[in-house]
């Protein structure tokens, strides 16, 4: 069977060399997770969709010929991620029309318990019962956190009808991973201008920005400094596909910057290498041991402990 990695509109950084898409037995990186003193790895940015939604995901990739490398069922694809090492992970799920996401919060209430090492993660939209489905996927589901993409959902973060649910999230410090970049494909209300403008209206919201913000990188990470509940998660951003940009030598130095303000995402299962590649690719980077474990397992773990 062909690789339909060759027929990718993304680049890669190696064309024509992929890393592998299968899992080994023993993943590559299990022996640096000791030497790094790293007991296993947190990851902010994993999907989990009822089936029927996911198959539907999955068509999409298809459609641009982007691999899924864990095209398993649920089950599979947790023993996928304890295989590896990564013993906590999110349930990020995202809704694209009104009327989904207080469904898709109920789902994930229903079935997270069958899932090992799984934090609830919930989502909204902008529409008039948000206020009240978040509310209660915090005080009755008790989930961590909620997850946003800008470019599904084709929402402004400034729409008036996101205001009471931000309002009470910043309040309660709880974290929102946010899709808010132009990378690997934009939106209309993509991109650090729309981003920005959330920020001065909430300067004390717990926002973690996915794939730090690619192709905005260094904007976004600018954005560090003056809001100190703001981070970033490195999901498919130093790996050797290039859909979120080619900014990965530039950005090498800020996770040495800002590794209290890292976590370590994937964006499993929906990606075109096995897991081990990026979490590999991290831990050979040029930068501290500290500010290895920080990102890759620290960081999250006193979030997701909050």
């Amino acid at each position: 069977m062909t690789d339909s990695r060759f027929q990718s509109p993304f680049a890669w950084k190696t064309p024509g060399e992929f890393p592998p898409i299968l899992d080994e037995e023993v993943p590559p990186h299990i022996p640096l997770l000791e030497k790094y003193k790293i007991p296993y790895i947190v990851d902010i940015h994993t999907h989990i969709f009822p089936e029927h939604v996911m198959k539907l995901i999955w068509r999409w990739f298809d459609s641009v010929n982007w691999a899924i490398a864990y095209r398993q069922d649920a089950l599979e694809r947790m023993a996928a991620l304890k295989r590896n090492k990564v013993l906590q992970y999110t349930t990020l799920n995202y809704a694209h029309k009104p009327g989904m996401a207080s469904w898709l919060n109920d789902w994930t209430f229903e079935n997270f318990s069958r899932w090992e090492g799984s934090i609830p993660f919930g989502t909204f939209f902008p529409e008039p019962e948000a206020f009240d489905y978040v509310r209660k996927a915090v005080e009755e589901y008790q989930f961590k956190g909620f997850k946003l993409h800008c470019e599904v959902g084709r929402y402004d973060l400034n729409a008036k009808e996101f205001a009471p649910t931000f309002e009470y999230l910043e309040k309660n410090l709880i974290p929102i991973v946010i899709h808010t970049g132009n990378a690997p494909k934009k939106g209309k209300f993509t991109g650090i201008a729309f981003f920005k403008d959330l920020m001065q209206r909430y300067p004390k919201l717990k926002v973690i920005v996915a794939h730090m913000g690619a192709d905005e990188i260094l904007e976004y990470t600018k954005l560090l400094s003056r809001y100190e509940n703001l981070s970033l998660d490195t999901t498919m951003v130093f790996v050797d596909f290039l859909a979120t940009g080619m900014e990965t030598e530039q950005a090498v130095p800020l996770l040495e910057i800002h590794q209290d303000q890292i976590y370590f995402g994937s964006d499993f299962p929906n990606i075109p290498y096995n897991l081990s590649h990026p979490i590999l690719n991290l831990l050979n980077l040029p930068i501290t041991d500290s500010a290895k474990r920080k990102i890759l397992y620290e960081n999250g773990k006193r979030l997701l402990a909050d």
